[in-house]
């Protein structure tokens, strides 16, 4: 068997694994955050509780106040999944960045393998380094467009809640 197809092998079982360890860790991280989220509304719940009993509150205004709490927490379970999303988007993002670069390289070492003398060498290692800048400076734009798209969303989610929450009131 060639080096370049057992290369190839390993990368596509590197890139295998590096999908499904992506997955596994989102659904961990959105599970996490909807339990985190379940959790603190259930003790919002009960502090509100707690306060309207300790100031002897009753009627509209207990009313008023869960009806608030009940709100403020929908809004942070909406911003709370669509972060999770987000976070997801981020990571398959991150991922395939990685993945890129990975065959890239893959493919650079093939090509330094190949040379056939020092000027060669240094010309295809110039191009790979150049070649692994560039890269890396669109990567990191990709991600950092996808964080941006995601805390406006975040933000916009917000917004809107608190918006229906005060026609509501």
């Amino acid at each position: 068997m060639s080096t370049a197809h057992n290369t190839t092998d390993h990368s596509s079982k590197a890139a295998n694994t590096g999908r499904e360890n992506v997955r596994v860790i989102n659904g961990a991280a959105q599970d996490a955050m909807q339990s985190g989220l379940n959790s603190a509304s259930e003790s919002a719940q009960r502090f509100t509780d707690q306060v309207t009993q300790a100031f002897g509150m009753s009627g509209e205004g207990s009313e008023k106040l869960t009806r608030q709490a009940s709100q403020n927490f929908a809004v942070i379970t909406e911003a709370g999944a669509t972060l999770t999303r987000g976070f997801q988007d981020i990571s398959r993002e991150w991922f395939a960045v990685m993945q890129e670069r990975l065959q890239k390289n893959l493919d650079g070492f093939s090509a330094l393998a190949r040379c056939q003398s020092v000027p060669d060498f240094m010309a295809v290692q110039s191009g790979l380094m150049r070649d692994n800048l560039e890269r890396t400076i669109e990567g990191t734009r990709r991600i950092a467009e996808v964080s941006t798209r995601v805390a406006n969303e975040a933000t916009q989610t917000v917004t809107a809640q608190t918006k229906k929450a005060h026609r509501a009131a």
